[in-house]
């Protein structure tokens, strides 16, 4: 399993940015790696999302916190992955809140996860900069920046 932390300070209150983080109705909008996202029924929305020239595709539930009004947790009903999961939370602070955004997943491709997940992980966490930004102004990234851009791919070597 492969998990991605991304902590950040924004200048809203942690209720307005989970309400907005709640509603995934305009994040195609609000990040370059979002194809789509579209409703699947019962509550559940399917998501591609960009990946190296192609696309992951999953559809997930999401629900408030059980235990904290101030968290969003969403899981894959089924999909691409061999399972993916997370949440935001968000916790007020003096001047707007800090928000976590937690995701944990395996890709369906065993023998290349190395590769793969590293790859994901940080579309994933990009992806999560961007909504949170949208969400709730911009942010100050306290942990998991270097997971924000992608590794400059090596060049061929010389024969």
């Amino acid at each position: 399993m492969t998990s991605r932390i991304l902590k950040a300070v924004v200048r809203a209150s942690a209720a307005d940015v989970i309400t907005r983080l709640s509603d995934d109705s305009t994040f195609a909008e609000q990040a370059d790696d979002i194809v789509s996202i579209t409703d699947a029924g019962n509550g559940l929305r399917t998501w591609v999302l960009a990946f190296r020239g192609g696309a992951a595709t999953w559809t997930q539930g999401t629900r408030p916190g059980a235990d904290n009004p101030l968290r969003v947790e969403f899981a894959q009903i089924s999909g691409q992955f061999q399972h993916l999961y997370g949440a935001w939370t968000a916790v007020d602070t003096a001047d707007g809140c800090e928000v976590t955004y937690e995701v944990d997943f395996r890709t369906n491709v065993p023998h290349l996860a190395g590769a793969i997940d590293s790859a994901v992980g940080r579309v994933l966490v990009r992806t999560a900069h961007q909504l949170l930004t949208a969400a709730g102004g911009p942010a100050r990234v306290t942990k998991g920046s270097h997971l924000l851009q992608d590794l400059a791919e090596k060049a061929p070597s010389p024969v």
